[in-house]
């Protein structure tokens, strides 16, 4: 599964390349700046798109993963250490993970979404990870999840 990552945090986007590297995903990034991933997204085409919601400067993480999806179909997890509900990120966000996330936690996050995006119903996920359900990345394999 190929992996778009955007964090600005120079400690933190290169921490997750390198545990979800280690676990045997493509990575692209990390990439710092909205406009540049929209670029990149749209050329690479990831699976999915794991997008911190707070951002510098520029857009922030919920209009880059709206973005995403509307212009491209490519899904997104947001990452958060705040407490972010995001419920207007539900109709194009997949769901949202809550930093800090452990690397193992993090790696469970990702199989799940990629479960997900499979068509099938995630066999763990860590508490971390909040699925939104009613999200078009969601939604749009459920005719797939109902004949697995």
């Amino acid at each position: 599964m190929k992996l778009l990552v955007v964090e600005d945090d120079p400690l933190i986007g290169p921490a997750v390349k390198a545990v979800l590297e280690n676990a045997g995903y493509t990575v692209v990034g990390p990439l710092r700046d909205a406009a540049k991933a929209a670029r990149v997204g749209a050329r690479e085409c990831p699976d999915l798109a794991l997008v911190d919601v707070n951002l510098s400067g520029g857009e922030n993480g919920l209009v880059l993963a709206r973005r995403l999806w509307q212009e491209n179909g490519i899904p997104s997890l947001l990452m958060t250490g705040f407490d972010h509900h995001a419920a207007e990120a539900r109709s194009f966000a997949m769901g949202l993970l809550r930093k800090p996330v452990m690397p193992d936690a993090l790696v469970q996050a990702i199989g799940a979404a990629g479960e997900i995006l499979g068509g099938l119903r995630p066999s763990s996920k860590p508490e971390a990870l909040e699925i939104f359900q009613g999200s078009a990345a969601f939604t749009a394999s459920l005719p797939k999840m109902r004949s697995a």
